[in-house]
């Protein structure tokens, strides 16, 4: 959905725009509406919708004041759409002047206009999407990053609780629920002439998409992609199904399964891990999913850990969090010599007289997982590492000794680590444009390096040397001039004291923000606001 924001100071225009037209039918979200310009601003930084519908005067700050904000500020979105009660074009080559995609005149203006209008604004956010690799990355980045939150959620991947709460606010994602549980589904085509093995990758994600939509339908649910065999749900329980947890995701599940059964003839296996309290507890119901999930056939299409006859084995499996930090570590910076020697520590314990088939391709599944899900393109790496196999990587799920488990995974850690170094610069470089971003989204507040390096999950030394490498400037150095970039508009755009603008900005007193504001100036900030003749 395209978000957008509605400013106008009249409450009957706010109402009359949004029941003028059916928004949804055009893939609007309508996130928020505001009565004056600064209002406007603050929900603009707020959610960053990619359209502005805005009066011309308002108080605070005029729609045309606002829009040459925000272009200064975030570029070339979002676009604007300007309402005005005057047919005046001085106001009109204004609002082109910042990009505005339409200048409407308030009483000629009907559900045929204003749809136009928005169409119009919604090709222009495409084309500025397809032409600018910036927002291309940045769109792709952050639902990467999602992406690998719940990889690392369900497999206990988080250093601490901090890490996790900063990250789940950062990237947008609510897990506040009752309960959680979390189920390993497998997808099988029951068509005779698609081997399942070889299911074609755009129907494995499309029937993913619509096994996501349905059963969001009846219960809140987030589906994560594993592999071409399996993929993951965690369901998220409200209050009133806290003692019916499982008759109702078994009435969410049943439901689901049979509309994608009829319509498109595929089968889903589900096997449903222990009810927690916890959100960080999600890894414990998902461990026991995946050591259950042999028990479905069938005769039995979903089944519940605590229905099983003996649980005495549950949890008796290798965990991936033993190796939670080199894991990570090696994903996340691309690090190929701290990946082998964290995939020569596995191996060697699955090498052992004691190991379990079971576990050990457990263990397998989950390096492969990670390999898909946490890396660019992890799915085209793994695939050319196995080319040689005629059913590429999937290969591990016809192995059947702990030793063929064994090579495989030594046989994937030789490609990794040679396809490390290749993306080693274009990931750095995708980090540390993020790094940036983070920056100026957080401009008005105090930015620690950690705070930086928690949301994206590397250690502060390394985003540090990271970032100099590449923009040449310190981050502490880079995040102080953006900074009194930012206050210098503010003391020649408003009349805020320069205490103000310290506090505004997250300075820890004003005398240190015009200390930084000298050093980087030349000047006092009073002088700079005496010398712009403010």
């Amino acid at each position: 959905m395209i978000k957008l924001i509605i400013a106008d100071d009249e409450p009957l225009v706010q109402i009359g725009l949004r029941s003028m037209i059916d928004w949804e039918e055009l893939g609007i979200e309508i996130c928020g509406t505001a009565s004056n310009g600064d209002a406007a601003y603050e929900l603009i930084r707020e959610h960053r919708p990619e359209i502005v519908i805005t009066d011309i005067q308002m108080p605070c700050s005029s729609g045309l004041e606002l829009g040459k904000r925000c272009m200064d500020e975030f570029g070339q979105l979002p676009v604007f759409i300007i309402l005005t009660s005057y047919e005046d074009f001085q106001y009109a080559r204004e609002a082109l002047s910042f990009r505005a995609v339409d200048y409407l005149v308030k009483i000629d203006l009907s559900p045929e206009s204003l749809t136009a209008s928005v169409k119009n604004a919604i090709e222009q956010v495409k084309q500025i999407r397809q032409q600018d690799p910036d927002f291309r990355n940045s769109d792709q980045s952050i639902l990467l990053l999602q992406e690998r939150f719940y990889i690392k959620l369900l497999n206990n991947l988080f250093e601490n609780r901090e890490q996790f709460q900063i990250q789940t606010e950062e990237f947008g994602i609510s897990l506040d629920a009752e309960g959680y549980a979390a189920a390993t589904i497998r997808f099988i085509p029951n068509s005779p002439d698609v081997r399942q093995d070889t299911t074609p990758l755009k129907s494995y994600y499309r029937t993913l998409q619509m096994f996501q939509e349905l059963i969001s339908r009846y219960i809140t649910c987030h589906v994560v992609a594993l592999d071409t065999h399996y993929f993951a749900a965690i369901f998220l329980l409200p209050e009133e199904h806290a003692d019916d947890w499982k008759d109702y995701i078994r009435d969410a599940l049943q439901n689901t399964c049979q509309m994608l059964y009829n319509y498109y003839n595929v089968r889903f296996f589900t096997a449903i891990g222990s009810l927690v309290r916890d959100p960080l507890e999600i890894s414990s119901s998902y461990s026991d999913s995946r050591q259950i999930r042999e028990y479905l056939s069938d005769e039995k299409e979903i089944i519940f850990c605590d229905e099983l006859p003996d649980t005495s084995t549950l949890r008796n499996v290798f965990s991936m969090s033993l190796f939670r930090d080199d894991i990570s570590r090696a994903f996340q910076e691309l690090d190929g010599k701290s990946l082998s020697s964290t995939l020569e520590a596995i191996t060697s314990l699955l090498s052992q007289d004691h190991v379990l088939f079971s576990q050990a391709l457990d263990a397998a599944s989950s390096i492969l997982h990670f390999s898909i899900t946490l890396l660019p393109d992890g799915l085209d790496i793994v695939s050319d590492i196995f080319q040689d196999e005629p059913d590429t990587y999937c290969s591990l799920y016809r192995l059947k000794t702990v030793s063929s488990v064994v090579a495989w995974l030594n046989k994937l850690g030789r490609g990794l680590t040679g396809a490390f170094e290749e993306k080693k610069k274009g990931q750095q470089n995708s980090l540390v444009a993020l790094c940036c971003q983070y920056i100026r989204e957080h401009i008005h507040e105090r930015i620690f390096l950690q705070d930086i390096a928690d949301t994206f999950s590397v250690s502060p030394n390394y985003l540090s040397q990271l970032f100099k490498k590449y923009m040449n400037v310190g981050i502490s150095e880079y995040i102080a001039g953006q900074k009194v970039t930012e206050s210098k508009k503010l003391l020649k755009e408003t009349n805020l004291k320069i205490y103000e603008i310290s506090d505004r900005l997250g300075f820890e007193s004003a005398f240190y923000f015009s200390k930084v504001f000298k050093k980087n100036t030349g000047m006092s900030p009073k002088d700079y606001r005496n010398q712009a003749g403010i």
